[in-house]
């Protein structure tokens, strides 16, 4: 779990590590002996590469990376109206005329024609996590080489120096933008202070050995995971084989994948009570909630280590530290006795965070540090990437839950600046890395679209613009499918056509097939814990403000998997939009206009005139037969795409030849006339 490719994991997160091993690397740091130890910065994070041609690529997650990256425009258009907005625009210019600055030759070589992309930090004081930095600032964290799936040593040492040169050649920069002065940075070098007695490295050492001892100190973190779960499955009858598949696919994922072995897989021929443990034990996020239960006590001891190694170290971002920790304290106070209120009122999961965080963080005086957290490479060349974020960790926890409950009215003039979203979770979802687990706020549209129109897009739309992700889930209902007034029926695979033509300047829209019948089903499903929504992100279930559209989610929070986020459906309803003559649009309005296809003018009001033609050539209604089908009114003429030629299908779907493109102008006249006499249905 964790090291490799940037990845920033807990010490108690890599399940490869013996507890011999993390004791070693804790000695070392309460000497002070780790001297590549980099500042962790609260900010907002971004990839970035440039091409050969000199065009900046940004990205956000892997779909960015596979595509290329987002050109200035496409990520400009991105924040348009986002919260955060300002931050991701006024950094993005800011490192974008620093690297200007440098020589094509040092970018080509960098960069590698955009196969490269540097991974930063924005930090914005306009848009603060929890930290409130003194000035706007970006700060590299490292280079990351996309073009090889399998990256030897040699290459990722080749990438380190690049990077050390970028880093060289920018850090220190000073960009003006707007009327504000951003700094560009190099990783900034932590100088950790040796503890003075011994007492927090012999106390975490003590913890460790006692929860080690039931598989000794010279095992690895993994070994007594596995432990746990043998003997979790022995008492539930889980058979021997079975288990130690399982445990790989808990520990060792990719090895996992590459021998075929999948929680359905697993599920095959056990009784239903059994296929339960391998869903609670087996899929991704199930896996990791389970492990780190297991492994919590390990990591409240490295917590309170980490607490005392961070205590006093100041932010090079920040500077007043006193100042900056005191506000700190305030806010955690407040969010403290503001959760507190919520549990009075019934509130039980307020409650229980605040007795998770609290127990972990002890007194709000261990808050005692402007610095999230420190990053350091151990053993030193071996691109094994860890953090200590000590008492970080649970003030984001219980600020930010206090944040999302609604702490934002009156509260300014107390804290001293505007109340900004979040994140969710304090884990490796947080780090600075492009996964497909990077926490980000996805929106759930579900329908049965029979068909999409412009009402549904622009409801897309609007989501897209504030969502690093939108996903239109198509159900398939089982009964009374609509038709068009031809007879034929609109099948799913029509309207996910429809809707990749629709979205195709939507980079972040992903159009899906469900197989439930009904949409709310199918959003549940989504969201639920089997998924592939992940811990830390947030989610968005589409709706309309039209007729209280939104109260068809009442209740949705207990289908959403636990430490996701679910954005009330009332905040997040939107308004719809309406046709020029002020009606809403409606699917059934648009089935009757494509009963005329020859009535552009009105089927583009509810596609646009540009996806009139591939509309009615998806749903088989264009008039020319030598670009689709006239459909099965025609006692069985059908014309396939671009054949050049008409051919008639018989019972058996044979298909012959019987005529040639010269004759298709006689073809059309006649269908015309066919259809305008009423036989075609």
């Amino acid at each position: 779990m964790g090291g490799v490719a940037g990845h920033m994991a807990h010490l108690s997160e890599d399940t490869d590590l013996t507890f011999n091993e993390i004791v070693s690397v804790l000695t070392k740091v309460a000497s002070a002996d780790i001297k590549n130890a980099t500042e962790k910065v609260d900010g907002q994070n971004l990839f970035l590469s440039v091409d050969s041609s000199g065009e900046i690529k940004t990205a956000r997650n892997n779909g960015d990376i596979k595509k290329g990256g987002m050109t200035t425009d496409e990520y400009i258009s991105k924040w348009k109206g986002h919260p955060a907005e300002n931050a991701f625009t006024g950094g993005f210019k800011a490192i974008s005329t620093a690297l200007r600055k440098l020589s094509p030759e040092d970018l080509d070589a960098i960069f590698a024609d955009g196969r490269r992309y540097v991974n930063m930090e924005i930090m914005y004081p306009k848009n603060p996590n929890i930290i409130l930095y003194s000035a706007p600032n970006i700060v590299l964290h490292g280079l990351q080489d996309f073009g090889e799936e399998d990256e030897t040593p040699e290459m990722r040492q080749a990438t380190k120096q690049k990077f050390a040169k970028l880093a060289n050649l920018i850090d220190g920069a000073s960009e003006t933008v707007g009327e504000e002065q951003w700094s560009v940075n190099g990783p900034k070098l932590v100088a950790l202070k040796k503890l003075a007695d011994g007492s927090a490295l012999q106390d975490v050492t003590q913890a460790i050995e006692s929860f080690a001892s039931p598989v000794g100190m010279d095992a690895t973190v993994g070994d007594y995971v596995k432990v746990v779960v043998d003997k979790y499955a022995d008492q539930v009858g889980l058979p021997e084989d079975v288990t130690k598949k399982l445990v790989m696919l808990m520990l060792e994922p990719d090895e996992a994948k590459e021998r075929g072995i999948t929680v359905v897989n697993l599920k095959k021929g056990l009784p239903k009570e059994l296929q339960q443990v391998i869903s609670k034990l087996g899929s991704k996020t199930n896996s990791r909630k389970y492990i780190a239960s297991v492994l919590k006590p390990l990591e409240n001891a490295i917590s309170d280590f980490a607490i005392e190694v961070l205590r006093g170290v100041k932010s090079y971002f920040v500077d007043d530290n006193d100042q900056e920790v005191s506000r700190m304290r305030a806010e955690l106070e407040q969010s403290i006795a503001y959760l507190k209120d919520l549990q009075s009122s019934g509130d039980a999961k307020a409650g229980e965070l605040i007795d998770k965080q609290l127990s972990k963080l002890g007194k709000i005086e261990n808050l005692a540090s402007s610095m999230e957290g420190v990053v350091f490479e151990y053993p030193p060349g071996s691109d094994k990437i860890y953090k200590l974020t000590g008492a970080f960790a649970m003030a984001n926890q219980l600020i930010g839950r206090a944040r999302r409950a609604g702490m934002t009215e009156n509260e300014e003039d107390f804290i001293g600046y505007e109340f900004k979203p979040v994140r969710e979770e304090e884990n490796e979802l947080d780090d600075p890395v492009v996964d497909s687990d990077f926490p980000k706020t996805i929106a759930i549209v579900p329908g049965a679209f029979k068909p999409p129109h412009k009402g549904h897009l622009d409801m897309v739309r609007k989501y897209a613009a504030g969502a690093e992700e939108v996903v239109v889930l198509i159900s398939r209902p089982t009964k009374g499918g609509r038709k068009l007034p031809n007879g034929r029926e609109i099948t799913a695979e029509d309207s996910e056509a429809i809707w990749k033509t629709l979205v195709a300047d939507l980079s972040n829209v992903d159009v899906q097939i469900s197989s439930h019948a009904s949409p709310i089903s199918a959003a549940y499903e989504y969201v639920g814990e089997d998924g592939p929504i992940n811990i830390g992100d947030t989610v968005i279930l589409g709706a309309s403000t039209k007729g209280d559209d939104w109260k068809r989610w009442t209740g949705a929070d207990k289908y959403v998997k636990d430490g996701v986020k679910l954005i009330p459906p009332e905040r997040s309803a939107v308004v719809p939009t309406a046709r020029g003559d002020g009606t809403p649009f409606s699917a059934t309005d648009f089935r009757n206009a494509l009963g005329n296809p020859e009535n552009r003018a009105e089927i583009a009001e509810f596609v646009g005139e540009e996806n009139v033609d591939n509309v009615l050539s998806i749903l088989q209604l264009v008039g020319n037969v030598d670009e689709i089908s006239t459909g099965a009114g025609v006692a069985g003429y059908t014309v396939p795409l671009g054949s050049g030629s008409v051919r008639r299908r018989g019972p058996k779907k044979k298909t012959t030849t019987i005529m040639k493109d010269e004759n298709l102008a006689i073809v059309n006249e006649v269908m015309r006339l066919i259809k305008e006499r009423g036989i075609l249905r």
